[in-house]
C-alpha cells in the first residue's frame, strides 16, 4: 500500500471528509467489483455498491497503519469479510444456524419433545439427540469427521483447514461440504 493512500487513511480515521471521498474514489475498481460478482445476495446492484462502500470505509477506520507485511492483501480480504457478512444472504444463512442451535427447536425437528433443563425428560431427550449425533458421525471416515471438526468446531476458513491439510481451497471446501451432506443425509434417515 503506498504512502499517500497510508495518508487518506490516516486521515479517514481522524474525520477528514475529504480523505473519505479520495479514498472511495481510490477504490472505486475494487467496490465495482465486488458489487457485480455479489449482487445476487443484494436487491439491486445500487445496493451492492453502498454495501461494499460501507464495507471499504469500515475497513478503512479498524485497518492498522503500523502493520507493513501484505496490508495491502490484508485490506482486501477485510473488505471482502465485510462486504459478504453485510449481504442478505449471509444475513439469512446466519439467521437459520442460530435458529438451529437451539436445543428445543432441533428436538422439535426430529419429532422429540422437550422441557426443563433439569426434568430428567429433558435430559433423556437430549441424550437421545446426542447419541443421534454420534450415531451419524460414526457414518464418516475420520477425515470426514476431522474436516467437520476442523470447519464447525474450530471455526477455521477453508484457507486455514486447506493449509492445515496439505490441499488447496477449493478442494477443503469440497471435501468440507461433502462430509456434511453425507452427515445431513445420515442425520434424516435416523431422525425417522
Amino acid at each position: 500500500m503506498n504512502q499517500t493512500i497510508r495518508q487518506w487513511i490516516a486521515g479517514a480515521q481522524q474525520g477528514e471528509e475529504e480523505a473519505v471521498l479520495l479514498i472511495l474514489q481510490q477504490f472505486r475498481p475494487l467496490i465495482c467489483k465486488y458489487a457485480r460478482r455479489h449482487r445476487y445476495c443484494y436487491g439491486s446492484l445500487d445496493e451492492a455498491v453502498s454495501v461494499a462502500q460501507l464495507a471499504i470505509l469500515e475497513c478503512v477506520h479498524a485497518f492498522d497503519l503500523s502493520c507493513d507485511d501484505e496490508a495491502h492483501k490484508a485490506f482486501r480480504r477485510a473488505v471482502d469479510r465485510v462486504f459478504k457478512r453485510e449481504s442478505r444472504r449471509f444475513k439469512a444463512y446466519m439467521e437459520l444456524v442460530e435458529t438451529a442451535l437451539h436445543l428445543d427447536e432441533i428436538a422439535e425437528a426430529l419429532g422429540l419433545s422437550v422441557g426443563d433443563e433439569h426434568d430428567p425428560h429433558y435430559q433423556a431427550v437430549l441424550a437421545e439427540l446426542q447419541d443421534k449425533v454420534r450415531q451419524c458421525l460414526a457414518h464418516l471416515t475420520d477425515e470426514e469427521r476431522r474436516f467437520l471438526q476442523l470447519r464447525y468446531h474450530a471455526d477455521l476458513t477453508y484457507e486455514s483447514i486447506a493449509r492445515r491439510c496439505g490441499l488447496s481451497r477449493s478442494q477443503a471446501y469440497k471435501l468440507t461440504q461433502a462430509a456434511m451432506a453425507k452427515f445431513c443425509r445420515a442425520m434424516s434417515f435416523h431422525a425417522w
